[in-house]
């Protein structure tokens, strides 16, 4: 007999339903989110036939647990349970219990339609998250150069002019080394030069240049305002050097893991992949090709394909939103990269604009045309060649 649990996952424990093939309760508890309670629940299901386990949230220290056990688990989307909730009683009621319940009740009826979750080896699914951190460690970097940028406009509006993309390392390294203007003007050419030229800064014109704006600059800012920006300065300095310095260990990692890994040659001979891109796509593809059937499966879970609405005489195609965020950004970033390494890429992207569509959509066009493109190469294990036309099979 097959038997269907519900988890509701909390912070603090989690709440269990388990259900016949019948629909009847066979047992429900809570669980604490911690070993104890793992055990607890591995006890409770060691006894029983055949066990599908449904949960909300696809990671945490439970599903990592439940995947050691090699239990066939199935991460469900929060809006479906919702709206089947809706489906079986109109109270409007909700607590733990319920949820636990419906999540367990909706698994029974639909486990045929639903996906088991599959991992890859342990090395990818090291990537997946290291990739998922770097991207948002990359997004907090970019928040805290606007802050940055703000607060540099508000008593230093002179540094805006020393390099042409603002908020470098060496920029970084000047203002924690010369946080205000006096400190910058009262430090010598040579000083200065030694500093550039340290940093791999080594034009003449360039130095010339910086220096003549220095030397020539008034200062108009309040000494008040001054002093008050400047610790807003130095600890957003810190921070973003802390930042930095984290992205390229993260980086490495992702290097050594990516070169390692026999997938990492397939992905490189992309046009347009570079480590960190390669690295991303080996994380959103893995290892395991039984994970998906055939590519119109990882254009819907990436969010490359778009989602049709007809009814009747009215039909509009809009973008898909119920799908990998992470994946959708990273494989728009990618099709925009390929649109100056591959040629057919350009065309493509070019077809879309001279029908009238935008820029976005055009880029979400052509990631999609890359998905079925990638998913070959992924699942023959060959590498890309332009000159072969693989787009052909997209």
């Amino acid at each position: 007999m097959t038997y269907f649990v519900g988890i509701d996952n909390s912070s603090l424990d989690h709440k269990v339903c388990i259900l016949n093939n019948e629909g009847n309760l066979y047992s429900q508890f809570t669980i604490e989110n911690n070993l104890t309670g793992f055990n607890a629940l591995g006890t409770e299901l060691k006894n029983l036939d055949e066990v599908l386990i449904g949960f909300e949230l696809p990671h945490g220290p439970l599903v990592d647990y439940l995947k050691t056990k090699n239990y066939t688990t199935y991460s469900l989307n929060p809006l479906k349970i919702k709206r089947f909730k809706e489906t079986i009683t109109v109270s409007g009621n909700k607590n733990d219990k319920i949820d636990a319940a419906a999540i367990a009740e909706y698994l029974r009826r639909n486990h045929n339609q639903c996906r088991p979750m599959i991992y890859s080896s342990s090395e990818v699914e090291k990537l997946k998250m290291l990739c998922i951190i770097h991207n948002r460690m990359t997004e907090e970097h970019s928040r805290y150069i606007n802050k940055l940028h703000f607060a540099v406009r508000q008593y230093f509006y002179l540094h805006e002019s020393f390099f042409s993309h603002f908020g470098c390392t060496v920029q970084l390294k000047m203002l924690i080394k010369y946080p205000t203007f006096d400190d910058l003007r009262q430090a010598s050419d040579e000083e200065l030069i030694l500093f550039l030229k340290s940093n791999h800064y080594h034009n003449p014109k360039y130095i010339t240049k910086l220096l003549g704006k220095i030397r020539e600059h008034e200062q108009l800012i309040s000494p008040d305002v001054v002093y008050a920006y400047l610790h807003e300065v130095n600890m957003l300095c810190e921070i973003m050097s802390s930042i930095e310095r984290s992205l390229k260990d993260i980086e490495k990692e992702m290097i050594g893991i990516l070169d390692n890994h026999h997938l990492g040659k397939i992905f490189r001979s992309i046009p347009g992949v570079g480590t960190i891109l390669g690295s991303n796509l080996l994380a959103l593809f893995g290892d395991n090709m039984s994970r998906f059937d055939n590519a119109n499966q990882a254009q819907c879970l990436f969010g490359t394909a778009p989602k049709n609405y007809q009814s009747g005489s009215y039909h509009k195609v809009t973008m898909r939103k119920a799908c990998n965020k992470y994946a959708r950004t990273v494989l728009y970033r990618f099709a925009f990269e390929t649109l100056i390494h591959s040629k057919w890429a350009r065309a493509y992207y070019d077809m879309q604009k001279t029908k009238g569509k935008k820029h976005s959509v055009a880029i979400r066009a052509l990631s999609n045309k890359w998905v079925k493109v990638i998913y070959r190469l992924w699942k023959d294990d060959v590498f890309y060649e332009e000159d072969k036309k693989l787009v052909a099979a997209a």
